[in-house]
């Protein structure tokens, strides 16, 4: 007995070690661009949205860029997103609208109207790397609501108020099914099912934190400074463990 859970503590252990715990920076790269406003992680590529009208796709290790292109609108962009198979999704606040783009040419398969700016975009998926998006999250600081929109023409299914009004990209955890935000120095992570009350918050890296994108337990957060910083994110947030007391407190 004894035996087993000290197997367990190891395993947590060094689960901790390799994705980090809750807001730990696992490291930094520099960006292609300063002005970040948008990321979104495909699994082969961190897209990284900057100002005015660029997306650059680069090594999400390392941030060296493999390609670029220009976004449909020529300026007002914020937000990013990936669905699968090779949906990159922009959003643009100077015309209120998302548009659905290819994610290695920028080609525009389609775009709707979000009936709000459109200042952080989040894929409502259920796997890494944009598995399972049924929709389409959006955000906005004035409401201050996140909105759910269907792919196909961005008709509402459904929306939340949000504690906290900004104006700057989000990212979705299909793992605690928490929306992520920057609002002030923190990171908040905010329950979808629990309409938008805040779960969990952390303290955001230097600099203001501008795009951001969740894959595999990391959080990935662009900012001003112009680095893009790796977070840990595990999948445990508000999680008690059922059957061992305070093994939860190797993950806080």
């Amino acid at each position: 007995m004894i035996r087993s859970f000290l197997v367990i503590l190891v395993t947590l252990s060094l689960a901790t070690a390799a994705f980090g715990a809750l807001g730990d920076i696992l490291g930094s790269y520099q960006a292609p661009n300063n002005n970040i406003r948008g990321l979104a992680h495909s699994g082969t590529y961190l897209h990284v949205l900057a100002h005015p009208a660029t997306v650059y796709n680069c090594n999400p290790a390392n941030g060296s860029v493999r390609g670029s292109w220009t976004v449909p609108s020529s300026s007002s962009n914020r937000g990013l997103a990936y669905s699968a198979t090779g949906h990159v999704w922009v959003g643009s606040y100077n015309n209120d609208r998302i548009y659905d783009c290819n994610w290695l040419t920028g080609s525009v398969y389609n775009s709707w109207a979000a009936g709000h700016d459109p200042y952080g975009l989040a894929a409502h998926q259920t796997g890494d790397g944009g598995v399972g998006t049924t929709a389409i999250f959006s955000s906005d600081s004035a409401p201050s609501y996140t909105w759910r929109h269907a792919l196909s023409n961005g008709s509402i299914l459904s929306s939340f108020p949000m504690p906290n009004s900004d104006y700057r990209d989000i990212a979705y955890d299909h793992r605690n099914r928490l929306i992520w935000g920057a609002y002030g120095p923190n990171i908040y992570g905010y329950s979808v099912s629990g309409a938008g009350s805040i779960v969990a918050s952390f303290l955001a890296p230097p600099s203001t934190s501008y795009g951001m994108a969740y894959y595999n337990s990391v959080l990935f957060v662009g900012c001003t400074n112009g680095y893009i910083y790796r977070m840990g994110c595990p999948g445990t947030v508000g999680v008690a463990p059922a059957s061992i007391g305070k093994v939860k407190a190797l993950y806080r």
